[in-house]
């Protein structure tokens, strides 16, 4: 009994012990006062850029599932030749059916690895309803530029070629070939951008660095962040539709059997939503953004995020049980989107089955997340179809010498943010370039916040006016000192 009492004194000793180093070293990680960035652009010229940029809002660039009517695309394009008339005149252009561009401006040393922007000229659909203003007008009110795809993504399509313009109309020459893609198909995952990887795959071009959206300068991104983070998408999770059917003999209402259809599939999803089945880690990517942000945080959480030496294993369990974006960091999801039954109230059906929705992390592709779901939806005696899917994209190298070069440019044009990796959740045309570049980083310099970022495919989509101007200046500082 004595030896147990011993052992447990030292077991509290070396806990205490433990967290006076967490303390001590959360004291020491507090962010240091700072002063958010004034952007030095004249407001005459800021303004000069909204009422430009207002105009590619103007033009209903709907993604067309049949790809047949680009007239819309053609229309924008036509308006981007007038805006950027220096940029016009000097690039080399490609383009694809269905209205993808792919520019190049010609550098000095053209044997040196390119740089390639994109950003897709196409927007989801924006009915009226809901919005303050008409979502294509374009109205600049309130130091803001609205309409749909102000911030996905025009404003990046427009910053980009804006800051090209400018250096061109000042005779600057960059030092390598710098290449400008945009599909017209991105919002519906169609075949724009692959078109293009396979143009520069068959013309031995590869980029040093692609720039394509994705994370952006969010305020507010994790509870208690004072500071603005520079997201920076070197992971883009991979996509899964599966069907999971159930069949039976059907029969009529009045005398259901046992163990119908929508009962075994009801038992397979409640099962699955209470068991949660699939392998949860915290991948060094995710680590880096909470100990990023966490110099920024309030003393709780600094010591929780400051010292994954010790809470790593607690967060681990603990962040997919307080929420979804918790999840969604460590785990391939798994989200129930459609079902069907029978087509009669009073009829048995003899087939049933439900769709699943899951978004792959790099912790698990796509093979072994069937074989455990097919697993536990045979124990219902169901059976699992496989529709379509892709895996999780490959993981950028923060050490590679693109992540830095864009690293140091955010610290020169954006002092006050922090700056870290980031896990894309959802889709870009980025995830195709993987296959003839090593950077392909997901990464628009546009300031945000939380409740900006849910206007995105939502209603009443705007962007701030000094954004629009902060990110020309951006564009123009990696055109430049890109090598």
């Amino acid at each position: 009994m004595e030896y147990v009492l011993y052992g447990l004194l030292i077991a509290i000793g070396v806990i205490m012990l433990l967290l006076l180093v967490a303390i001590i070293k959360t004291a020491i990680i507090k962010d240091k006062p700072y002063v958010k960035n004034v952007i030095d652009i004249p407001e005459e010229k800021q303004m000069l850029y909204a009422l430009e940029f207002s105009q590619m809002i103007k033009v209903k660039t709907i993604s067309d599932q049949s790809g047949s009517n680009i007239s819309q695309f053609v229309a924008l394009q036509k308006v981007m030749d007038e805006l950027f008339p220096h940029l016009d005149k000097i690039v080399e252009k490609h383009k694809f059916p269905g209205g993808s561009l792919l520019y190049k401006w010609p550098g000095k040393h053209p044997d040196k690895q390119p740089i390639l922007f994109m950003a897709h000229q196409d927007v989801v659909p924006a009915p009226m309803e809901g919005w303050v203003v008409d979502p294509f007008s374009g109205l600049i009110k309130d130091g803001e530029v609205w309409g749909r795809g102000t911030f996905d993504t025009k404003c990046t399509l427009y910053a980009f070629f804006k800051a090209a313009d400018e250096l061109i109309s000042d005779g600057f020459i960059p030092e390598t070939d710098i290449w400008f893609a945009s599909s017209s198909d991105e919002e519906i995952s169609g075949n724009g951008a692959l078109s293009t990887v396979k143009w520069l795959k068959e013309n031995n071009i590869n980029p040093s660095l692609v720039l394509d959206e994705g994370g952006a300068i969010v305020d507010g991104v994790l509870p208690s962040v004072k500071r603005p983070m520079a997201l920076l998408g070197v992971i883009e999770k991979g996509y899964v539709d599966l069907k999971v059917k159930a069949k039976s003999h059907g029969g009529h209402s009045s005398t259901p059997p046992a163990n119908t259809p929508l009962v075994r599939l009801s038992r397979f999803v409640v099962d699955i939503d209470k068991h949660f089945p699939l392998k949860t880690k915290m991948i060094k990517e995710v680590e880096d953004m909470f100990v990023t942000a966490s110099s920024s945080m309030n003393f709780l959480y600094r010591l929780l995020f400051g010292n994954m030496w010790l809470f790593k294993p607690l967060l681990t369990m603990l962040l997919p049980k307080i929420n979804s974006y918790g999840r969604a960091m460590l785990s391939t999801t798994i989200a129930f989107t459609q079902a069907k039954g029978s087509d009669a109230a009073n009829v048995i059906p003899a087939e049933a089955y439900l769709i699943v929705n899951m978004r792959t992390h790099p912790i698990q592709n796509i093979e072994s997340t069937l074989a455990v779901i097919s697993k536990i939806a045979a124990k219902y005696d169901l059976e699992c179809e496989f529709l379509n899917g892709r895996d999780a994209s490959p993981i950028v190298n923060t050490e590679s010498d693109a992540y830095r070069f864009l690293v140091q440019a955010i610290k020169e044009n954006y002092p006050d943010v922090l700056i870290s990796p980031y896990v894309i959740m959802g889709g870009t045309d980025a995830r195709h370039y993987s296959e003839v570049c090593d950077a392909p980083i997901r990464f628009s310099p546009i300031r945000v916040n939380n409740a900006d970022l849910k206007k995105m495919h939502g209603i009443n989509e705007s962007i701030k006016i000094e954004s629009v101007a902060e990110a020309v200046k951006f564009y123009k500082y990696l055109m430049q000192t890109g090598k």
